[in-house]
């Protein structure tokens, strides 16, 4: 079979896979099986004869093969999309994001314009500062930070707090709980193109020096794990994106991780108002503490264990995720090193 028989549902399919890095979170936002998306994914390697995700750890990898099509197909996509659509199309909101969805907020905000307005609202990763709004290939972008653009529409959805992002290798691994200043005199892992942090976010007396740059979320962690640097996340995003040699601290003294929405103050989609204020019901009953959990019985640390609650902003499957991959791990190098 020739790259031209592949359909598009293997390529909604497999982007969907890679803005997730997680088969049953992607199998969710699709409506599917994970052992379904499984096969398709397999199903389209070998049609293209590429490898696209390397699984050989707890979560999938894109290859360089996959990175490569992810990044065309968020740009052709959907314009093959828009090219094939009927005279008379559902109405459908394109929504960006750069490097963290909120999950639960996301996907409760989604069903109700679908079924309340008929609106489609398909998401689209983007890594840039606006997710996709300023070059207009989406309509409207949920953004982490405070976002000030008079071209654009923006409200605040939710605060939450930060999280430190360390390597299982730091001399801060052993530690229950780090400080913004604790990160201060570290190297900083720097994300250039979406992230929202920079060395000017610390105190004069206790600046970071930039230890890497990098471009989206994937080489964040991977410049962290590599002890490049220290790295702060907004808690939930911490919890969808998962790296076996990466810790997640609780981090004390660190301003609140704020989410934007925003979209065109010009010309805004019809549905674009309509979806902030679906966005903002309930706001209240999404905070969620980021604390260390009490150790377990058998001694093991479960540090940055999300606490549980009715007002809980994350999944259960989230808050797994977020205690295995928070586990002690082993000890660092020389105390001292600004290194991460």
């Amino acid at each position: 079979m020739t790259p031209m028989d592949i359909g598009l549902r293997q390529l909604r399919y497999f982007l969907i896979l890679a803005e997730e890095q997680h088969f049953t979170w992607a199998a969710d936002r699709l409506g599917i099986s994970q052992p379904t998306l499984s096969r398709h994914i397999r199903r389209l390697e070998d049609e293209l004869g590429r490898t696209l995700l390397d699984r050989s750890t707890r979560h999938p990898r894109l290859t360089a093969e996959g990175h490569r099509l992810r990044d065309d197909l968020q740009l052709l996509l959907p314009q093959l999309e828009t090219a094939l659509r009927p005279a008379e199309p559902q109405p459908t909101l394109r929504l960006g994001y750069a490097w963290g969805f909120p999950l639960e907020r996301g996907r409760r905000a989604q069903a109700t314009l679908e079924e309340r307005h008929l609106v489609l609202v398909r998401t689209v990763r983007r890594d840039d500062r606006t997710a996709g709004l300023r070059d207009g290939s989406v309509d409207a972008a949920l953004l982490w930070g405070t976002v000030r653009d008079p071209r654009l529409v923006t409200t605040e959805i939710l605060r939450e707090p930060h999280v430190a992002v360390i390597s299982r290798n730091s001399t801060l691994a052993v530690r229950d709980r780090v400080t913004w200043r604790d990160l201060g005199r570290r190297c900083l892992v720097v994300n250039t193109v979406s992230g929202t942090h920079t060395p000017r976010d610390w105190p004069a007396d206790a600046t970071p020096e930039i230890g890497a740059e990098t471009s989206n979320i994937e080489e964040y962690l991977h410049a962290v794990a590599a002890r490049r640097g220290v790295g702060v996340l907004p808690a939930s995003v911490a919890a969808q994106h998962q790296d076996p040699d990466v810790l997640y601290l609780p981090l004390t003294g660190a301003p609140e991780a704020v989410l934007t929405y925003a979209y065109p103050r010009a010309d805004p989609h019809p549905y674009a108002e309509t979806f902030g204020r679906v966005l903002r019901q309930g706001r209240a009953d999404e905070r969620a503490p980021f604390t260390k959990n009490t150790r377990a019985a058998s001694g093991k640390d479960t540090r940055a264990a999300v606490t549980k609650g009715p007002r809980a902003a994350f999944t259960e499957n989230a808050r797994a995720a977020v205690t295995r991959n928070t586990q002690a791990g082993g000890r660092g190098t020389k105390a001292g090193s600004r290194r991460g």
